[in-house]
């Protein structure tokens, strides 16, 4: 007598086995799909780039309107006047010489320079940083070696310390001019020099 039992039970076995291995290929793209969205996920709230909207955040996260960077910087810029104009702004004189402030008995001395029309100064130097402003009027300087410029009122200088030179009123009214100088370390506000070219031989 058969008994046919055994050979049915393999079988039973190897239908599951089959079905179960079925399953496992089905269940592995779901799998993979799910853990690569928690990668992405994950990535994306690192990444600081990209905002939680999705939009590209800014390169400088200071520089954002409403943060305390950029409040502060706005503070800054404030004054306690309702009308400002700026004048001038910068670090070396109109012959490109750097500013040194002085460090020895530093003081300030101000005054206005007031120029007839067709008036002319004597060939100057000046020993310590002068800002000057041109409250009216017009003047022309000439700077050895560097040529003419006009100065105009409403207009600011650094003028040139080391550079010989002279001013002239060219225009049809007088000029005033605001001079400020920064003394200090010796130096002297005005020191008067001879005209460019003097001091060469005259030819024959």
């Amino acid at each position: 007598m058969r008994v046919d039992r055994p050979e049915g039970l393999r079988a039973f076995r190897a239908q599951a086995n089959s079905e179960e291995t079925i399953m496992s290929w089905t269940r592995l793209p779901i799998c993979l799909g799910f853990a690569l969205l928690l990668a992405g996920a994950s990535a994306t709230a690192a990444d600081k780039s990209i905002t939680p909207d999705g939009k590209p955040a800014p390169s400088q996260p200071s520089a954002k309107p409403g943060s305390r960077a950029a409040r502060d910087a706005e503070a800054a810029a404030k004054t306690p006047y309702d009308k400002t104009e700026d004048v001038f702004s910068g670090n070396e004189t109109i012959a490109g010489e750097k500013i040194a402030f002085p460090q020895n008995d530093p003081s300030v001395k101000a005054m206005i320079v007031t120029m007839e029309p067709g008036e002319v100064t004597q060939w100057h130097q000046h020993h310590a940083p002068l800002f000057a402003y041109v409250l009216e009027g017009e003047v022309t300087v000439t700077y050895e070696a560097i040529g003419k410029k006009v100065y105009r009122e409403g207009e600011g200088i650094l003028d040139a310390m080391d550079v010989t030179h002279r001013g002239e009123n060219t225009g049809t009214v007088p000029a005033r001019i605001l001079t400020v100088f920064l003394l200090g370390d010796g130096g002297k506000p005005v020191v008067l020099e001879d005209a460019p070219g003097t001091d060469k031989a005259k030819v024959e």
